[in-house]
């Protein structure tokens, strides 16, 4: 019995040893735990205050910092170029910010003034909604669609592309001509902005201002007697934009205005004998051109703007015309032609009957072979 207890005694200290160093190696992990835990969490606490201070500028040198974009780009392409300028200090932050709050938006090419102080939200206003004191003299050809203006606008600097699709396709001009065409949408100035030679600022934060300016233009050059004239042929001022933006495009010769203006009117009040206009340039704007041949699958591709499949006019104007095609427009030729074809220096050949029409292709085809086989020499 006594040796049995003796061995029961003895080998239960062992145990109570062991159990003893395995709390203490406990309480030790424990604390390297906690304090891994704490060191993290300073650590991180740290990095949220120092980007928070990049993000909305709490505690930031307030000094001027000019600030160069070399030609047109998006805010988040600028993220390094900022951070290394000393505008803010976690460039990958600012390009996150940027994406996750969709502002990531285009910057006109020039100079910038920012300043360390600005929280992330005013550096990409201060870039986006710049406004220059500078002054640049453009000038709209006669003829031009939006799309070129806006190419235009582009060109010169004048805006960003993101500014020029607002001003231009979401904006709502109040213009009294433009009330019916409401609400504003892409392509809705079409013929409206007035070809000339406008002095403007520079920025986006101008260039509603700037398309405003050409429209004011318009309305100017379309005054009341015109719209009288318009009544009384029973067309509306949109009719009437629209055969002048025709006239503007096929017209080449000073001499040929009111001659083509008068083919198209002949066409469209006889609609019977006519039902299609058949106008060229209609169809490449619908194709999305300006120029260039057109061929058979071309002129057969289905578009509002195909003259050849859809009856009268198109659904709008194809460009911005000037005063020669507008005043054409109201004053056309009286004469008999129903057709006319383009020679090779602008001019056109006029018929009145199809047969007529049919020997007048045959000789501009051969006076086109001849300029060819001459430029190939």
């Amino acid at each position: 019995m006594e040796n049995n207890t003796n061995q029961s005694q003895s080998s239960e200290q062992p145990y109570r040893r062991r159990s003893r160093r395995r709390k203490n190696g406990g309480c030790a992990g424990t604390v390297v735990y906690v304090i891994a835990v704490l060191g993290i969490s300073i650590v991180l606490s740290l990095v949220t205050i120092f980007v928070a201070n990049d993000v909305f500028a709490f505690v930031a040198e307030d000094a001027n910092v000019p600030f160069t974009v070399s030609q047109n780009a998006q805010i988040a392409d600028l993220s390094e170029q900022l951070d290394n300028a000393g505008v803010l200090h976690y460039g990958s932050v600012f390009k996150l910010f940027v994406n996750i709050t969709g502002k990531n938006q285009s910057v006109l090419a020039g100079d910038y003034m920012l300043n360390p102080k600005m929280d992330y939200t005013q550096v990409i206003r201060a870039l986006t909604q710049s406004e220059s004191k500078d002054t640049i003299t453009i000038t709209v050809p006669e003829g031009y669609s939006v799309e070129q203006i806006k190419k235009l606008l582009l060109d010169n600097h004048v805006c960003t592309e993101d500014a020029a699709d607002k001003a231009l396709n979401e904006y709502s001009f109040k213009h009294t001509f433009l009330e019916d065409e409401k609400p504003a949408k892409e392509g809705w100035l079409e013929g409206y902005l007035f070809p000339d030679t406008y002095e403007i600022y520079k920025g986006n934060s101008t260039v509603v201002s700037t398309i405003n300016k050409m429209l004011n233009n318009f309305d100017e050059k379309f005054t009341d007697e015109m719209q009288e004239k318009a009544d009384e042929m029973n067309r509306s001022m949109r009719d009437i934009i629209t055969i002048a933006s025709l006239i503007e495009r096929e017209a080449q010769k000073d001499d040929e205005y009111d001659r083509i203006a008068g083919v198209i009117y002949n066409r469209l009040n006889n609609a019977d004998a006519f039902p299609f206009l058949q106008v060229d340039a209609a169809v490449l704007y619908g194709l999305g051109r300006t120029s260039g041949e057109l061929s058979k699958a071309d002129l057969e591709k289905d578009t509002p703007y195909n003259t050849y499949t859809q009856r009268g006019l198109p659904p709008g104007p194809i460009c911005n015309p000037g005063m020669k095609s507008i005043q054409a427009a109201l004053n056309p030729e009286e004469n008999d032609y129903c057709y006319y074809v383009a020679m090779p220096d602008g001019s056109h050949l006029f018929a009145t009957s199809n047969d007529e029409q049919n020997d007048n292709i045959a000789r501009a085809n051969a006076a086109f072979a001849e300029a060819a086989q001459k430029t190939g020499e």
